[in-house]
């Protein structure tokens, strides 16, 4: 292996690669109940295998989103699926015709621009809609990663 030994750029002794590990240790020790206290910090152990150490990192950061779309004389059934995903499983619905009427009532920054799109008689582009949805999913606490999608236009892009 060419380029790890001691005349390598980069090489660090192992003495002096000990002292900034066993400095980090005590420092995260001091940092990790700062972050418990101030953050929605979350600790994954890294002893595992990578693919379980993968599902616990998946479960606490990956929102799920199911995209309930419309069909013809689907509403009550569209309602109940709602309704009992909320009630048995914890999931939020976002209806995304409320969320533009909230976000323009409230005249946010993506609010106006979807106001002055509907004002100049232009469809508000799906890319725009993903904008509102992500930061609504992802400003919320990390114990609200389930999500129901209701209303979203029933277009591919």
């Amino acid at each position: 292996m060419e380029g790890q030994g001691e005349g390598s750029p980069g090489y660090v002794s192992s003495a002096i690669l000990a002292q900034k590990i066993r400095e980090y240790t005590v420092q995260s020790k001091n940092l990790i109940p700062y972050l418990n206290k101030s953050t929605n910090f979350t600790e994954v152990s890294t002893e595992g295998a990578l693919d379980k150490t993968m599902d616990i990192v998946n479960a606490a950061f990956e929102p799920c989103v199911i995209h309930i779309r419309p069909g013809a004389n689907s509403n009550d059934l569209r309602k109940e699926i709602t309704e009992k995903l909320s009630e048995e499983h914890g999931f939020i619905n976002l209806d995304v015709n409320a969320l533009i009427r909230d976000e323009n009532e409230r005249k946010t920054e993506i609010g106006q621009e979807m106001h002055s799109m509907v004002q100049s008689n232009r469809i508000i582009p799906a890319e725009m809609m993903v904008r509102m949805l992500k930061k609504i999913i992802y400003s919320g606490t990390s114990e609200q990663t389930k999500f129901i999608l209701t209303s979203f236009p029933d277009i591919i892009e």
